[in-house]
């Protein structure tokens, strides 16, 4: 097996290990692998991980053996559920584990996995849109946090392919999704998403068009990727008094620092959650997939093979938000 080890020093370790894995797991080519902001932060060395290690937990795969004990069958694609068990920290509180953050990830080209982390692909599902369960998932846990109803308005800040999961789902509860954003590409791919309400924030006074929008009640709900380039402030100067937020990332091995006035959060009685993970969601995004309800055209705008993931990644330190979604192809 060919692995790519992050040194934490903008660089991979690339180096090759003998399959010694338990015969209960199942071994898999990897197929379509999505680097996060996380895994960049991992590359870039600016994570909470124990180098080195092998990055990336969002990817599909294809089975590499017939294990009909399991219904597997040589050449079935999957997708991988990145999480695991991790035991109580002491705190009475222990997040999920996760492959690329707290042991080895996906990006290589083969691997082996227990059955509880394969998902066979729901049928018409392509693989472009299976490698973005987790994201489904995390999106739908933000939506419940929210406890979304009909009608609702929520705000969604920043330029991402998770927001753009979180206002389609918001559609498919029935309220009504604002996406605020400076990026171009992220405004047009909300409109090809049914998003009718996209706020281009260089360009227009937020407040005031979120005010306009709603008919003067402000957001119920507003929604804020962690991301260096997203203003916190948006928590308390857009949402309607009572109203709840959700501070959400793409797992917990880096989230920026956010810093705003919590007074002005107490002030409107609001109600503030983080959501960095979504184990128990995973099923759910999957039968969410099953049902066509989201969009994904568009969001992968480059892809590459493994042996460029070097490349890549240096492309995506550097330029951060240059694509819309990278991919490696194995």
């Amino acid at each position: 097996m060919k692995l790519y080890k992050a040194t934490g020093e903008k660089s991979f370790n690339e180096t090759e290990a003998e399959n010694n894995a338990s015969e209960n797991f199942i071994k898999l080519k990897m197929g379509l692998i999505l680097p996060t902001v996380s895994d960049v932060a991992i590359f870039d060395g600016k994570a909470a991980v124990d180098y080195p290690i092998v990055p990336c937990g969002m990817a599909t795969a294809v089975v590499s053996e017939d294990r009909d004990e399991y219904g597997l069958k040589l050449g079935a694609k999957v997708i991988l559920n990145p999480y695991t068990d991790t035991g109580d920290s002491g705190s009475g509180y222990a997040p999920p584990g996760l492959y690329g953050i707290d042991e080895d990830g996906f990006l290589r080209d083969f691997i082996s996995v227990p059955i509880d982390n394969i998902v066979p692909f729901p049928e018409n599902v392509r693989e472009e849109e299976g490698v973005f369960t987790d994201a489904v998932a995390i999106a739908l846990k933000t939506i419940n946090s929210l406890k979304v109803k009909k009608g609702d308005y929520v705000a969604i800040i920043g330029g991402s392919v998770l927001n753009l999961i979180i206002a389609q789902l918001a559609l498919y509860y029935q309220a009504i999704p604002v996406l605020i954003t400076s990026d171009a590409k992220y405004l047009e791919l909300a409109k090809s998403a049914g998003i009718y309400y996209a706020v281009d924030e260089s360009k227009e006074n937020v407040s005031l068009r979120v005010r306009n929008i709603t008919g003067g009640r402000m957001a119920d709900h507003t929604v804020i990727q962690a991301l260096s380039v997203v203003s916190p402030n948006y928590l308390y100067t857009i949402t309607a008094e009572g109203g709840s937020s959700v501070i959400v990332g793409m797992h917990t091995a880096f989230n920026p620092k956010m810093e705003c006035d919590i007074s002005e959060i107490a002030t409107k009685n609001l109600t503030v959650t983080g959501v960095t993970h979504a184990k128990e969601e995973f099923p759910a995004a999957i039968n969410l997939l099953a049902q066509k309800i989201l969009k994904f055209d568009g969001f992968i705008d480059k892809t590459v093979p493994l042996k460029e993931a070097q490349n890549l990644f240096e492309e995506l330190s550097a330029e951060g938000a240059a694509h819309t979604v990278a991919a490696i192809k194995v």
